[in-house]
């Protein structure tokens, strides 16, 4: 629905072009002319202005297309999949997490790909949550699945160097260096 008939319930009025008739007087005629005039004007701009807009956006857009058996970066959001949260905030989390290749192309913008069996998410992606891998090693650099409690992520260090116990508005609080 657009939003003229969302406002006023009606469909907006068509814009018509003034054809001058003999019958018109002169002021008449004048204004008339002058309102096509400006819609014309108005016509141009926005034209302009989308094509500026296009013209922009298209600066950031890239054609990527990938073949099965590529190896492939994923990008997942983890302010939706908490089982990947890392950080409470993730303005400096990681932003690519695991590498994968694909197993079949469903369409142009569609990728499945080889998960493990134990992963809690979807094996369907789109083409720009996807990264190609470049680099020589094929290491996960965060291997799937985490395991996650409710509150978010588990993660099992592999030793503890240090610890020591600090205070924190008014209670001891352990931390550890892992």
């Amino acid at each position: 629905m657009a939003p003229f008939k969302a406002s006023y319930g009606r469909d907006p009025p068509s814009l018509v072009r003034y054809e001058i008739s003999a019958g018109d007087e002169l002021p008449l005629q004048e204004l008339l002319l002058a309102w096509d005039k400006l819609i014309e004007q108005l016509k141009s701009t926005l034209l302009r202005s989308q094509q500026f807009m296009k013209t922009q956006a298209d600066k950031h857009r890239r054609f990527v297309e990938f073949e099965e058996g590529d190896l492939v970066l994923v990008k997942l959001q983890p302010y939706r999949q908490h089982s990947v949260a890392l950080r409470h905030s993730q303005k400096l989390g990681m932003r690519y997490f695991v590498l994968f290749s694909i197993c079949r192309k469903l369409s142009s913008i569609a990728y499945r790909l080889e998960l493990p069996s134990e992963a809690k998410i979807h094996n369907v992606f789109h083409i720009f949550a996807l990264k190609k891998f470049r680099d020589e090693k094929h290491e996960q650099y965060l291997p799937l699945p985490l395991r996650s409690s409710e509150e978010g992520p588990i993660l099992s260090p592999h030793t503890i160097v240090d610890c020591q116990v600090i205070l924190k508005h008014g209670q001891e609080v352990q931390q550890l260096q892992i």
